[in-house]
């Protein structure tokens, strides 16, 4: 499981709002071309024209080793 922190922007009763969200998910993000469908869950949680401004990885996943 990755863990990023992902801040973005959406709209609010007319005003753009700035969000940040502890996002899990058990494929990392490796580039732009995976932050539309991203975007797609955020609208599907309520959030207004989300645009993703920034990700940051919290958690590397874990090794095989490291679970052992």
């Amino acid at each position: 499981m990755y863990r990023y922190l992902l801040t973005f922007t959406h709209t609010t009763n007319g005003s753009t709002e700035m969000t940040g969200i502890d996002f899990p998910t058990a494929r990392p993000i490796s580039s732009a071309k995976d932050l539309p469908a991203i975007t797609l869950l955020l609208r599907s949680q309520g959030y207004t024209e989300p645009f993703i401004i920034a990700f940051s990885l919290f958690t590397p996943a874990p090794t095989s080793q490291a679970a052992q």
